[in-house]
């Protein structure tokens, strides 16, 4: 964890606060650098393991420094423009001559703070893609920061002071989209920014960008060797020679590659982790296995079953903020607890699908594009048809498809791809909020963050501008999730998300993505064909690798029972948070299955889990 604080006062509330971690020069991974003015230090608990060398720098006279947690991956590329052997003290060096463009150059997952006295300024920055947090929450002539959300509330004095237009967010999107966070006057920094803190100002800038400029003209052939040369380059500057590797396999186009290019790479020994639901359109665990047992890996299946929903009691402990997707979390937890102790670092394939467009709202967003000419009296009572439909058990029925697009198609257009992510419109909130929340904060801003992503992504086309906003919302969902691995000892490593790769692709045309009219992941395919099985290569009946959460609070008393007494009127009514008519018209439409009800419930859910676990 990377923390600290400038401003007297501040650095007197840390030392009351934790007075063991900052209170001994000689503790192992705490305090790093003290004046009366500034307090850094770094408890290593995510770098314990890893390759990197000191992740701090700090000057004798202890008025300058450099500190950051996490990885960076192209040290040895930094390494040829000095002698320096000090991966920090190069950072600080690269800073003195560059100033705030040496940051451009970093590829990793990390979380940096660096204090100039110089210049009394603080630097604040994380990378390209936002791997890792950066959270921060000023006052009168100081500021406190850190890359652990709650750390900061509480040095702050806000640990109770949850912020009600970010809880309605939250819901609205099962997890938090914005900048702001759960905690009142507390800011998590984008990707790829840095703030700038002075006692005049703060400032926050870009470093980086996207370019979805289309510039990328190639035959289909050459297309596919840069993208598969790319990719494998990524796999290998994230690969560490000694430590014994895992990847989270689906089956799927993305981590199958990813295994692959570690076998290439000559990876030996690799394991691979699974987990398989029992259910008609819920198991692809075969799809995995042909991967692994093509590539040599020691392949484990962990079964998810429905009592596996009692983890997100320990789940929500690892959350700085509560997010979910219906269960897929308890996945990722569960495939981590498989891998604890058996592989140092686990890499996925979280990314690939906004690198080449493969998840189906992008499809959907294509088919919205094409009725917008139709008149809406024409539209109208199809729509209302569709959403009149009863709801299927099966993941890939075509009655949930035309529901859900007919539910999803009265959102409001300029949240683009996100109205096929959205679970309630203002109103909907307005009903289910207690009156005297909802009256604090305006309901209507609630997609605000989401249309801001959107309108910033000015691209050539309509799929670029979802793209790139989706890089600053969805995937820093993912990001969040997969940070749980790190609780395991487990450092995550991504290369579907590395900078260059997703650089290169953003600038591919959308044509190539997409073909024709729903031919999704089509140059990805071109890419990987020569390195995968033909039948993962040309699979059609991709699922995502989920779960049949609304089956199972349908069917399994196990789970209707744990989901139930945590929305049952009782626990509503104490809590004082929602309209419990609501809540239980909610159970109630799931329960004779007129509506899939099952992403808001659990939303619920986990919100209130989340609330115990921080003593709300």
């Amino acid at each position: 964890m990377l923390f600290g604080a400038v401003g007297k006062s501040l650095v007197h509330e840390v030392q009351k606060i934790f007075p063991q971690e900052v209170g001994r020069e000689r503790w192992k991974h705490g305090l790093r650098m003290k004046t009366s003015q500034v307090l850094i230090f770094l408890d290593d608990f995510e770098n314990k393991k890893a390759k990197t060398e000191q992740t701090f720098w700090v000057s004798e006279d202890g008025s300058q420094g450099i500190f950051w947690t996490g990885e960076i991956y192209n040290w040895d590329v930094l390494k040829k423009r000095s002698a320096e052997h000090s991966l920090s003290r190069e950072l600080w060096r690269s800073y003195k001559r560059s100033g705030l463009e040496f940051l451009e150059m970093l590829n990793g997952a990390f979380s940096l703070a660096l204090w100039d006295k110089d210049k009394n300024t603080l630097l604040l920055s994380r990378d390209k893609m936002g791997a890792l947090q950066t959270y921060y929450g000023t006052q009168e002539h100081g500021i406190v920061f850190g890359s652990d959300l709650f750390t900061v509330a509480r040095v702050l004095g806000k640990e109770k002071e949850i912020d009600v237009s970010v809880m309605m967010k939250y819901l609205a999107f099962c997890y938090n989209p914005g900048c702001d966070t759960f905690f009142t006057g507390i800011q998590r920094l984008r990707p790829a920014h840095f703030l700038k803190w002075t006692t005049a100002n703060v400032a926050i800038r870009p470093y980086w960008a996207l370019p979805f400029d289309h510039k990328v003209q190639q035959a289909e052939d050459v297309l596919g060797a840069e993208i598969r040369e790319r990719l494998a380059r990524a796999v290998h500057i994230r690969m560490e020679k000694r430590a014994k590797t895992g990847v989270f396999l689906s089956g799927g186009l993305d981590s199958s590659s990813v295994v692959s290019l570690l076998h290439g790479a000559g990876k030996e020994k690799l394991h691979t982790f699974s987990f398989r639901c029992q259910g008609e359109s819920f198991d692809e665990s075969s799809y995995a296995k042909i991967v692994a047992d093509t590539f040599g890996a020691d392949h484990r299946v962990v079964e998810y079953a429905p009592e596996d929903v009692f983890l997100a009691q320990n789940m929500v402990s690892l959350m700085d903020e509560p997010f979910c997707d219906a269960g897929i979390n308890i996945g990722t937890y569960l495939l981590a607890r498989a891998a604890e102790g058996k592989v140092d670092e686990l890499f996925t394939g979280d990314g690939g699908d906004e690198l080449f467009a493969g998840h189906p709202v992008y499809v959907a967003d294509k088919t919205a594009r094409l009725l917008h000419w139709i008149p809406r009296p024409i539209l109208t009572p199809f729509f209302s048809l569709g959403r009149a439909l009863p709801d299927s058990e099966k993941k890939n029925d075509w009655k949930v498809k035309v529901k859900r697009f007919s539910e999803s198609h009265a959102y409001p257009e300029a949240l683009g791809t996100h109205r096929w992510r959205v679970y309630y419109c203002p109103d909907e909130l307005r009903r289910l909020v207690r009156r005297e929340l909802w009256e604090r904060c305006d309901l209507e801003s609630v997609y605000d963050d989401v249309i801001a992503f959107n309108r910033e992504a000015r691209h050539a086309d309509a799929l670029s501008q979802s793209l790139s906003s989706d890089y600053q919302t969805v995937v820093q969902f993912y990001l969040r999730r997969i940070h749980m691995v790190r609780s395991f000892g487990i450092r995550p490593k991504l290369p579907m998300l590395d900078p260059n790769v997703v650089a290169y692709c953003a600038a591919i045309p959308s044509e190539w993505k997409i073909r024709g009219f729903s031919d999704g992941k089509y140059i990805e395919r071109v890419a990987v064909d020569p390195i995968l099985p033909h039948e993962i290569v040309h699979r059609k009946d991709k699922l995502g690798h989920s779960i049949p959460m609304k089956n199972w609070m349908r069917e399994n008393p196990t789970v209707q029972q744990f989901v139930f007494d945590l929305l049952s009127e009782e626990t509503i009514e104490k809590r004082g948070l929602f309209e419990t008519d609501y809540v239980l018209k909610m159970k109630k439409e799931h329960l004779d299955r007129s509506r899939n009800h099952s992403h808001r419930l659990w939303a619920l859910v986990i919100l209130e889990l989340w609330m115990r676990s921080v003593d709300l």
